[in-house]
Protein backbone atom coordinates (compact mmCIF):
# COMPACT_ATOMS: atom_id res chain seq x y z
CA UNK A 1 0.00 0.00 0.00
CA UNK A 2 2.80 1.71 0.65
CA UNK A 3 3.97 1.84 -3.06
CA UNK A 4 0.66 3.28 -4.01
CA UNK A 5 1.18 6.53 -1.74
CA UNK A 6 4.02 6.88 -3.12
CA UNK A 7 3.11 6.84 -6.34
CA UNK A 8 0.04 9.02 -5.97
CA UNK A 9 2.67 11.97 -4.18
CA UNK A 10 5.26 11.53 -7.27
CA UNK A 11 3.20 11.84 -10.03
CA UNK A 12 0.64 14.06 -8.19
CA UNK A 13 -2.58 12.76 -9.29
CA UNK A 14 -4.57 14.66 -6.60
CA UNK A 15 -3.16 18.01 -8.70
CA UNK A 16 -3.98 15.97 -11.80
CA UNK A 17 -7.61 15.80 -10.78
CA UNK A 18 -7.61 18.91 -9.36
CA UNK A 19 -6.45 20.61 -12.75
CA UNK A 20 -9.21 17.97 -14.41
CA UNK A 21 -11.99 19.82 -12.89
CA UNK A 22 -10.55 23.22 -13.27
CA UNK A 23 -10.49 22.62 -17.06
CA UNK A 24 -14.02 21.34 -16.81
CA UNK A 25 -14.92 24.22 -15.23
CA UNK A 26 -13.20 26.74 -17.46
CA UNK A 27 -14.64 25.39 -20.76
CA UNK A 28 -18.16 25.49 -19.10
CA UNK A 29 -17.21 29.17 -18.07
CA UNK A 30 -16.52 29.67 -21.65
CA UNK A 31 -19.36 28.30 -23.63
CA UNK A 32 -21.43 29.90 -21.59
CA UNK A 33 -19.94 33.43 -21.45
CA UNK A 34 -20.21 32.82 -25.30
CA UNK A 35 -24.11 31.93 -25.74
CA UNK A 36 -24.38 35.11 -23.46
CA UNK A 37 -22.20 37.07 -26.20
CA UNK A 38 -24.36 35.54 -28.86
CA UNK A 39 -27.36 37.07 -27.36
CA UNK A 40 -26.88 40.38 -27.23
CA UNK A 41 -25.08 40.62 -30.78
CA UNK A 42 -25.76 39.29 -34.08
CA UNK A 43 -23.63 37.09 -35.91
CA UNK A 44 -20.58 37.11 -33.98
CA UNK A 45 -18.03 34.22 -34.95
CA UNK A 46 -14.63 36.37 -33.33
CA UNK A 47 -15.88 34.50 -30.06
CA UNK A 48 -17.08 31.24 -31.67
CA UNK A 49 -13.27 30.65 -32.83
CA UNK A 50 -12.21 31.43 -29.35
CA UNK A 51 -14.04 29.19 -27.68
CA UNK A 52 -13.16 26.49 -30.51
CA UNK A 53 -9.68 27.19 -30.21
CA UNK A 54 -9.99 27.15 -26.14
CA UNK A 55 -12.10 23.78 -26.75
CA UNK A 56 -9.71 22.20 -28.68
CA UNK A 57 -6.32 22.95 -26.41
CA UNK A 58 -8.55 21.65 -23.52
CA UNK A 59 -9.10 18.45 -24.93
CA UNK A 60 -5.38 18.15 -26.53
CA UNK A 61 -4.12 18.87 -22.80
CA UNK A 62 -6.56 16.62 -21.38
CA UNK A 63 -5.83 14.04 -23.77
CA UNK A 64 -2.05 14.16 -22.93
CA UNK A 65 -2.81 13.42 -19.67
CA UNK A 66 -5.05 10.24 -20.51
CA UNK A 67 -1.86 8.89 -22.37
CA UNK A 68 0.16 9.10 -19.14
CA UNK A 69 -2.70 7.36 -17.04
CA UNK A 70 -3.11 5.33 -19.69
CA UNK A 71 0.43 4.04 -19.38
CA UNK A 72 0.56 4.30 -15.28
CA UNK A 73 -2.33 1.84 -15.65
CA UNK A 74 -1.06 -0.50 -17.85
CA UNK A 75 2.21 -0.68 -16.19
CA UNK A 76 0.08 -1.94 -13.14
CA UNK A 77 0.64 1.16 -11.00
CA UNK A 78 -3.32 1.23 -11.28
CA UNK A 79 -4.91 2.15 -8.07
CA UNK A 80 -8.10 3.25 -7.69
CA UNK A 81 -7.65 7.14 -7.74
CA UNK A 82 -5.78 6.89 -11.08
CA UNK A 83 -9.07 4.87 -12.64
CA UNK A 84 -11.45 7.95 -11.40
CA UNK A 85 -9.23 10.30 -12.94
CA UNK A 86 -9.06 8.61 -16.23
CA UNK A 87 -12.71 8.10 -16.15
CA UNK A 88 -13.07 12.03 -15.22
CA UNK A 89 -10.90 13.20 -17.84
CA UNK A 90 -12.09 10.82 -20.47
CA UNK A 91 -15.78 12.23 -19.77
CA UNK A 92 -14.00 15.85 -19.50
CA UNK A 93 -13.27 14.87 -23.35
CA UNK A 94 -16.73 13.86 -24.52
CA UNK A 95 -18.40 17.13 -23.09
CA UNK A 96 -15.53 19.24 -24.77
CA UNK A 97 -15.80 17.30 -28.46
CA UNK A 98 -19.64 17.45 -27.95
CA UNK A 99 -19.55 21.23 -27.37
CA UNK A 100 -17.03 21.67 -30.12
CA UNK A 101 -19.36 20.23 -32.50
CA UNK A 102 -22.29 22.10 -31.00
CA UNK A 103 -20.30 25.28 -31.31
CA UNK A 104 -19.02 23.93 -35.43
CA UNK A 105 -22.91 23.57 -35.79
CA UNK A 106 -23.88 26.67 -34.30
CA UNK A 107 -21.66 28.80 -36.86
CA UNK A 108 -22.80 26.80 -40.03
CA UNK A 109 -26.19 27.78 -38.66
CA UNK A 110 -25.13 31.72 -38.77
CA UNK A 111 -23.54 31.28 -41.50
CA UNK A 112 -26.33 29.82 -43.51
CA UNK A 113 -28.80 32.83 -41.92
CA UNK A 114 -26.72 35.52 -43.00
CA UNK A 115 -26.10 34.25 -46.71
CA UNK A 116 -29.96 33.57 -47.14
CA UNK A 117 -30.21 37.25 -45.50
CA UNK A 118 -28.01 38.48 -48.21
CA UNK A 119 -29.89 36.70 -51.00
CA UNK A 120 -33.44 38.27 -50.04
CA UNK A 121 -31.52 41.59 -49.73
CA UNK A 122 -29.90 41.34 -53.15
CA UNK A 123 -33.45 40.08 -54.28
CA UNK A 124 -35.08 42.98 -52.88
CA UNK A 125 -33.13 45.24 -54.48
CA UNK A 126 -33.20 43.48 -58.13
CA UNK A 127 -37.14 44.04 -58.13
CA UNK A 128 -36.70 47.47 -56.43
CA UNK A 129 -34.55 48.36 -59.47
CA UNK A 130 -36.91 46.48 -61.54
CA UNK A 131 -40.26 48.52 -60.17
CA UNK A 132 -38.33 51.78 -60.90
CA UNK A 133 -37.23 51.14 -63.99
CA UNK A 134 -40.69 49.97 -65.57
CA UNK A 135 -41.85 53.11 -63.18
CA UNK A 136 -39.53 55.71 -65.42
CA UNK A 137 -40.01 53.94 -69.12
CA UNK A 138 -42.80 55.35 -71.14
CA UNK A 139 -43.92 52.46 -72.85
CA UNK A 140 -47.56 52.20 -71.89
CA UNK A 141 -47.49 48.83 -72.19
CA UNK A 142 -46.33 49.14 -68.92
CA UNK A 143 -48.22 48.24 -65.86
CA UNK A 144 -48.65 51.18 -63.18
CA UNK A 145 -48.80 53.73 -65.77
CA UNK A 146 -51.81 55.09 -66.89
CA UNK A 147 -52.46 57.69 -69.72
CA UNK A 148 -55.18 59.91 -69.97
CA UNK A 149 -56.09 61.60 -73.38
CA UNK A 150 -58.53 64.53 -73.39
CA UNK A 151 -58.68 65.20 -77.06
CA UNK A 152 -62.22 65.40 -78.45
CA UNK A 153 -63.05 64.27 -81.78
CA UNK A 154 -65.57 66.53 -83.82
CA UNK A 155 -66.66 66.08 -87.08
CA UNK A 156 -66.21 68.98 -89.86
CA UNK A 157 -69.22 70.62 -89.91
CA UNK A 158 -69.49 70.93 -86.19
CA UNK A 159 -65.53 72.21 -86.15
CA UNK A 160 -67.33 74.81 -88.62
CA UNK A 161 -69.80 75.80 -86.67
CA UNK A 162 -67.72 76.61 -83.48
CA UNK A 163 -65.26 78.41 -85.24
CA UNK A 164 -67.93 80.45 -87.08
CA UNK A 165 -69.77 81.33 -83.46
CA UNK A 166 -66.71 81.88 -82.12
CA UNK A 167 -66.18 85.53 -81.92
CA UNK A 168 -62.66 86.32 -81.99
CA UNK A 169 -60.88 89.81 -81.23
CA UNK A 170 -58.05 90.82 -83.43
CA UNK A 171 -54.98 91.77 -81.38
CA UNK A 172 -53.29 95.22 -81.49
CA UNK A 173 -50.36 96.05 -82.61
CA UNK A 174 -47.96 98.43 -83.63
CA UNK A 175 -45.88 97.84 -86.10
CA UNK A 176 -42.07 98.10 -85.84
CA UNK A 177 -40.59 101.80 -85.97
CA UNK A 178 -37.55 101.28 -88.19
CA UNK A 179 -35.00 104.34 -87.93
CA UNK A 180 -33.10 104.21 -91.10
CA UNK A 181 -30.75 107.53 -90.64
Amino acid sequence: MDTFKSLKDEFNLDEVEEKAKESIAKADEKVEEVREGIKTQKYTLEDKEYIISELQDLIASDREVMESLKDMIVNGAGNPGIYAVYATLSKSVRENVAKLSDVEKEITDYQVTESNEEYRERVFASKERLAEKKLTTKNPAVPGQLTQNNTYIFNPKEQFEIMKNTKIEPIAVEPPSFDLS
